[in-house]
């Protein structure tokens, strides 16, 4: 706040993703920027996404999951905030000017080569993942596909650039996994546009389904632990039998939730299963016969109950807190209202979380633990603080942030 027009808001009623363990609180510790006006000639240049329905900011009251996603404070109001104090610093920023090369070695870097220019000076990577690259994705992640999320500059630049100076790495066969439904046609940046499946999972009157027709998962906890779900390896049928697999849900359900771009109610596309019946449904989807009905039967069963006794949906406070409010219960509902509906879920990745290891001031380690000097990494560009975790909203921007800024102090000093 210091250095750049954003102010930050806490976010009081947003519960971290693991509340219930020690140390878990159940709001708080998340923040997000304040509205910026931003002048039209900057916002021209942020990456545009396709919209969704929008969700106004409430001038007091709770702040839900479905406002953070889909309200007008989202990540192009932290990128306007930052462009614009380097604009009031006099920092030049280059679009288009991909980096091909590090100048230096293992025992120091002294800048970076590009395809028309050499930049001297110390560098800081902050190129994002590699989840856009699909050989880095065969051979690292421990799925051979994912549905690649996030800005398809995203491409593995840091790991290859860290390479060839002999940089460590660390954790890098794991992402900020998110189940993710493909629209035809959306695109950004020229590639396929996947959106997050982040509140429609948890509201009740929906589960999840494998291709064997079974839930799998607790449907309303957090994105990545669900996505890492996702990702198990059958080794009888030797496939990943929820990679993709199915959100289905009811006629009441569809009538007043808003599903990726999708307002509650109107006319279903033809990306959106549709049947009169749960059999029906199941035949669409190539099902094996009698297992999706059994599996909503004993889903409603508990349902009615309120309680999930396959895998205890609803129990945690964050997976209360991304239902829904206003039913009865949040998060569980028997599925009977015809029609029935079905979305294919895709394996997606937000980012990757692996990369070169790095100290707390963000430079880049050998594999003897001395750092490379001249180079610093940051964000999903760098091996993640966190490891396997995802411990809470913003856990991938808030250390970006702290590493980036600890970086760029380090590199200066």
């Amino acid at each position: 706040e210091d250095h750049s027009p954003l102010q930050w808001v806490a976010l009081p009623d947003w519960p971290d993703y693991q509340a219930q363990l020690p140390g878990g609180r159940v709001g708080g510790r998340s923040i997000w920027p304040a509205p910026l006006p931003v002048p039209p000639y900057l916002a021209a240049r942020i990456q545009p996404t396709p919209e969704v329905p929008s969700v106004p900011v409430p001038e007091a009251g709770r702040v839900t999951d479905a406002l953070v996603l889909r309200g007008p404070v989202r990540g192009r109001v932290l990128v306007a905030g930052l462009l614009l104090a380097l604009e009031e610093l006099g920092v030049e920023v280059r679009t288009g000017e991909r980096v091909d090369a590090l100048m230096g070695d293992a025992w120091g870097v002294r800048g970076v080569r590009s395809r028309t220019a050499e930049f001297a000076g110390d560098v800081v990577l902050a190129t994002g993942g590699f989840q856009h690259d699909p050989a880095l994705v065969r051979s690292l992640l421990p799925i051979p596909e994912v549905a690649a999320m996030g800005p398809p500059g995203c491409s593995g630049d840091a790991v290859r650039l860290a390479r060839s100076v002999g940089a460590a790495f660390g954790n890098m066969a794991d992402a900020w996994w998110m189940p993710a439904i493909r629209v035809p046609g959306e695109e950004i940046g020229g590639a396929p546009f996947f959106r997050p499946l982040h509140h429609e999972r948890a509201q009740p009157g929906s589960i999840m389904v494998d291709r064997t027709g079974r839930r799998f998962v607790d449907e309303a906890q957090n994105y990545t632990d669900v996505g890492r779900a996702m990702l198990r390896f059958d080794a009888g049928s030797y496939t990943w039998p929820a990679a993709p697999c199915w959100l289905v849900f009811d006629g009441a359900y569809r009538a007043r939730t808003t599903i990726g771009p999708l307002a509650p109610g109107g006319d279903d596309p033809a990306w959106l299963h549709r049947a009169d019946d749960l059999t029906s449904l199941a035949t669409r989807l190539d099902l094996p016969r009698g297992a999706l009905e059994d599996t909503v039967e004993r889903f409603n069963l508990d349902a009615k109950a309120g309680f999930d006794g396959e895998f205890g949906r609803g129990a945690h406070p964050y997976e209360q807190w991304i239902g829904d409010p206003d039913a009865p219960n949040p998060n569980l509902a028997p599925l009977e209202s015809s029609p029935f509906y079905a979305v294919e879920v895709l394996a997606g990745c937000l980012g990757t979380k692996g990369g070169p290891r790095t100290d707390a001031d963000g430079r880049v380690l050998r594999d003897d633990g001395e750092p490379v000097p001249g180079l610093f990494a940051a964000g999903n560009a760098a091996a993640n603080p966190f490891g396997i975790g995802s411990p809470g909203g913003g856990g991938t921007i808030g250390p970006a942030l702290v590493f980036g800024t600890r970086a760029g102090e380090a590199a200066a000093s």
